[in-house]
């Protein structure tokens, strides 16, 4: 599926978020009731061993592969930037916010020993080891529509959870790549381009869950937040894509097994709350 038939097919969700929120706010802002908020944090995200991934020994034709080391990826946070719009009618409220999240991926080489077993290279040896490199999500922004309970105080509890919507991720980075043939280095230095994509049927799953807890300190206008946020959405299936490799590398790259990749991400920031 095209990105525009993406963008086209979640569009709805978009919208109907953003009319939920237009729908409810003329009472609530009669009331004065609505507050603004800007927050700031790290992205941690949760994973198990379907993020650490031992992928199988890709196939060449006409060569025998086998793997030396373990390949493994793993899930890294990073910086969180966003805001939330809540509008109140007592402790109860509605709010809409936008979490503008960095992941990246640290990826561990292996060495692949290949031997090939068809005339007139029979016998001959030789291997392809990839190096450590690390993948980065260009910033993606997870919305969400949620209901909201506050406590009231000078120091206040605040709980909400709703649904998000997780949009494309772009996953993308180089991998340094070394070929010997029969002892021989044949390639070194080199670090083709590679991206982590949804497998076929897997873009479907970008309807989730958030939950967070915080707290918020302050006075009638200008209050001082700190929460805990958790995203929950389906696991996805993630598959390598080269771009400029070498035909040997895509053909290793493009071989291995997806990778099962469950968006879990857990929050923690703090921002400044503007009461209106």
């Amino acid at each position: 599926m095209t990105g525009t038939a993406l963008r086209s097919r979640y569009r709805p969700c978009v919208v109907g978020l953003l009319l939920l929120v237009s729908f409810a706010l003329p009472p609530y802002a009669d009331a004065g009731q609505m507050d603004l908020t800007l927050f700031v944090g790290r992205a941690y995200p949760i994973y198990d061993e379907r993020l650490t991934i031992r992928p199988s020994a890709p196939s060449l034709p006409g060569v025998d592969v086998t793997v030396t080391g373990d390949p493994l990826i793993r899930a890294d946070g990073g910086l969180v930037l966003g805001g939330a719009v809540a509008f109140e009618a007592g402790m109860l409220g509605i709010e809409a916010r936008v979490d503008g999240t960095e992941l990246g991926f640290e990826f561990t080489g292996a060495r692949y020993d290949l031997r090939a077993r068809q005339a007139p290279f029979s016998g001959l040896t030789g291997n392809v080891t990839l190096g450590d490199g690390r993948f980065d999500a260009r910033r993606f922004y997870l919305l969400s529509g949620n209901l909201r309970l506050r406590t009231p105080g000078p120091v206040g509890l605040v709980v909400s959870g709703g649904l998000s919507l997780l949009p494309d991720i772009t996953i993308s980075g180089t991998v340094p790549v070394a070929l010997n043939i029969a002892g021989l280095t044949v390639l070194q230095g080199a670090a083709p381009r590679l991206a982590l994509v949804a497998a076929p049927g897997e873009s479907g799953h970008r309807v989730g869950v958030n939950g967070g807890v915080g707290l918020r300190f302050g006075g009638d206008r200008v209050a001082l937040m700190v929460e805990v946020r958790g995203f929950y959405f389906r696991e996805y299936e993630l598959r390598f894509e080269t771009d400029d490799a070498p035909e040997f590398v895509a053909s290793l790259v493009e071989g291995a097994d997806g990778i099962r990749f469950r968006p879990i991400i857990v929050n923690g920031q703090a921002g400044l709350v503007f009461k209106f």
